[in-house]
C-alpha cells in the first residue's frame, strides 16, 4: 500500500510539474502605456473695439483682465460699456473682437443680457453654438437702444455674459 501511495504521489507530482511547465509555456503578457495631454480652453476680448452712436451720445468701453473664472493676469475677460448723454430713441453700436487663445475650438454655450428697464440691448454676429477655432476671432456687435420710457438724468447699468464650452465633435 505504501508503494502504491508513493507511486500515486510521484504521478501527481509529475503531472503537476508538466501542467505548470505547459502553463508557463503558453503565457504571454502585453503592456500598453499611454500619455494624454489635454488642450486648453482660453477665450478673451482682444481689447479692440469701434463704436458709433446717435448724435450727442458717446460711448466708452473699458476692458479688464483676470476674472473669477480666469485669474490669469492680462487676460481680458470683462468689458465695461459706458453710454453718456443717452436720450429716448438714441442708440450706440459697439463692435468688439473675441479671440480664442486656447488650443481647442470653443463654442458659445450661452449669451446672457441682464434686462434693464429703459434700455433695449441685443447682440448681433454671435449666437449660441457659434464656434471659434484656435487662434480664430469673431467680431460681434452690441446694439444698445434707449427706449422711449427712459428716465431723464439717469444712469443705467447692464451686464452681458458670454459663456464658452469646448467644442465636441458629434
Amino acid at each position: 500500500m505504501k508503494s502504491k501511495a508513493s507511486a500515486l504521489f510521484a504521478v501527481v507530482l509529475i503531472a503537476l510539474a508538466v501542467l505548470g511547465f505547459s502553463y508557463a509555456w503558453w503565457t504571454e503578457t502585453l503592456t500598453i502605456s499611454g500619455t494624454i495631454t489635454t488642450g486648453e480652453l482660453d477665450v478673451e476680448f482682444t481689447g479692440a473695439y469701434t463704436s458709433t452712436c446717435s448724435d450727442y451720445m458717446t460711448c466708452t468701453v473699458n476692458f479688464e483682465g483676470g476674472g473669477e473664472a480666469d485669474p490669469t493676469p492680462g487676460d481680458l475677460s470683462k468689458m465695461t460699456v459706458t453710454v453718456n448723454n443717452g436720450y429716448p430713441s438714441g442708440w450706440c453700436n459697439i463692435t468688439f473682437t473675441i479671440r480664442n487663445c486656447g488650443t481647442i475650438p470653443a463654442k458659445v454655450k450661452a449669451i446672457n443680457i441682464s434686462p434693464v428697464s429703459g434700455l433695449e440691448i441685443s447682440m448681433e454676429g454671435l449666437s449660441v453654438g457659434t464656434q471659434i477655432n484656435p487662434n480664430g476671432t469673431v467680431s460681434p456687435a452690441l446694439k444698445i437702444h434707449v427706449a422711449e420710457g427712459a428716465a431723464e438724468n439717469s444712469q443705467y447699468t447692464f451686464t452681458v455674459t458670454i459663456e464658452f464650452d469646448q467644442w465636441n465633435k458629434t
